[in-house]
């Protein structure tokens, strides 16, 4: 089952998971942030999204009267954690996170491997850096299930977020779930992820594809990240252009780091010539 998504509306995903998904649709957030509140007796709340009173009180009232163990972001971009604080203090919670970063300042410091524990349920954190540094998962151990935050989404790729993310630690975290023994996952953006495996799967195969046309466009000469773009991008909305771009240099980072690409530095943007085309 996987029920359509709609705006400050509470949906029973499962007998442990709750989803409310805020009004803040967008190219970079699709039918917008999924906010989730996971347990019964007492509750953790993940990606409680942006500042806003439609969000704020559509969370209070599906809390009601239940205890709130913790609030906490996947990450710190600003669809995922600015709610954060105002609900934490209104609902006697703490904030967790990774670490302190894009503004938000955590109370307590989530590190990888972590448990957390109340109720029904168990949260086992996961560090999932590439889309974003501090970028962490949520296994629910009950359900064998991940929240994966904007690392894994059903409707879209991530943007691997340059200079902070890292196209290199985005796959070695895609690998990390490949060994996991998973099941659906509940990502904060989109509908829910039946077969997590598969997912993953096709996200490597589409970062291999990203980075064999990086190669293919640099094959014919030196090339600015704005040439790629369009030439990788063709067809693709305009507006999409600047994430597009992160990615495209975040690919770039990894192929410079691997020896098979160069810089040549140019005003005003840098020029990048593949040193082997053959990619060895």
């Amino acid at each position: 089952m996987n029920p359509t998504i709609q705006p400050e509306t509470v949906v029973r995903l499962s007998p442990l998971v709750r989803r409310i998904t805020q009004n803040n649709p967008g190219l970079m957030t699709g039918p917008g942030t999924n906010t989730y509140l996971v347990g019964n007796d007492r509750l953790f709340i993940l990606d409680p999204g942006e500042d806003t009173p439609e969000h704020f009180e559509a969370i209070r009232a599906a809390v009601g009267r239940t205890p709130v163990s913790g609030i906490a972001p996947t990450h710190a971009h600003p669809d995922h954690w600015p709610l954060a604080p105002r609900l934490a203090q209104a609902l006697g919670a703490e904030t967790y996170g990774f670490k302190p970063l894009n503004g938000y300042e955590p109370r307590r410091l989530v590190a990888d491997g972590a448990v957390l524990r109340d109720g029904d349920w168990t949260l086992r954190a996961l560090h999932t850096p590439g889309h974003l540094s501090d970028h962490l998962s949520y296994f629910l151990v009950e359900e064998r299930a991940l929240f994966s935050g904007d690392h894994v989404m059903a409707w879209s790729t991530s943007v691997i977020s340059h200079p902070d993310g890292s196209l290199t630690s985005y796959l070695a975290s895609l690998e990390r779930l490949l060994a996991m023994e998973l099941g659906r996952m509940y990502p904060a953006h989109g509908e829910l992820i039946e077969d997590g495996r598969a997912r993953v799967q096709e996200l490597i195969a589409h970062r291999q594809m990203r980075t064999a046309q990086v190669r293919e466009a640099l094959a014919a000469g030196p090339r600015t990240v704005s040439a790629l773009v369009e030439r990788i991008y063709a067809g693709v909305d305009r507006r999409l252009y600047p994430a597009a771009r992160q990615s495209v240099l975040a690919h770039l980072d990894a192929l410079v780091a691997s020896g098979e690409v160069r810089i040549v530095p140019d005003t005003p943007d840098d020029r990048y010539v593949l040193e082997s085309p053959s990619g060895g």
